[in-house]
């Protein structure tokens, strides 16, 4: 009547649909959308990855400035070209899914994205970081947990970017990497604000 499902037997300990906890993932990229800050003119992209068990996360990472110079998240969107084999992006149109905080409801728009980026198989190492929410520009006084990329890396090999470029012939760098792993909370939390 019933055979073992191995993928269904690993997700029953997945209580959530989130990624939130420091660590090594495999998985892909299902969303790569253009992003450009209406504050400052900074280019990027905001990424949801979604591992092998089906849990996401979400991170934006900032590329370049309103003049064009490089900001430290183009070297880890160069690693993460390298880890999937891509020399150039070209920026396309496809659905992206948006929340709508007046309706409470997702919806899906279409928008600038990166195809080249998405649907293939990538490894991750992520790392919980405590940050200071922001409303409106604004601090509003509480902290929460966030997943920031720490390094890409090739999810068939195990190789990292740098072992790619360098054509090296055992995957080393990962596993240091994961070894220095720990959550980052905030050191200088912020003070409750006053009603």
């Amino acid at each position: 009547m019933y055979t073992i499902d191995a993928t269904a037997a690993r997700e029953a300990e997945n209580f959530s649909n989130f990624l939130s906890e420091t660590g090594k993932y495999k998985g892909k990229f299902i969303r790569a959308e253009k992003l450009v800050s209406s504050n400052k003119g900074t280019h990027g992209i905001g990424f949801t990855f979604e591992s092998d068990s089906k849990q996401t996360t979400r991170f934006d990472i900032w590329t370049m400035n309103a003049q064009g110079e490089h900001l430290m998240g183009f070297k880890t969107l160069s690693a993460i070209m390298a880890c999937l084999k891509l020399k150039t992006l070209a920026v396309g149109t496809g659905p992206v899914e948006r929340y709508d905080y007046d309706t409470k409801q997702r919806h899906t728009v279409q928008a600038e994205i990166f195809p080249d980026l998405l649907n293939k198989p990538v490894g991750l190492v992520l790392v919980n970081t405590e940050y200071e929410k922001m409303r409106d520009g604004h601090k509003t006084g509480e902290t929460g947990w966030r997943l920031e990329l720490v390094a890409p890396f090739e999810a068939a090999t195990e190789f990292t970017a740098a072992e790619i470029m360098d054509r090296a012939t055992q995957p080393k760098k990962l596993a240091a990497i994961v070894s220095m792993l720990a959550d980052r909370p905030l050191k200088n939390k912020p003070a409750p604000l006053q009603a």
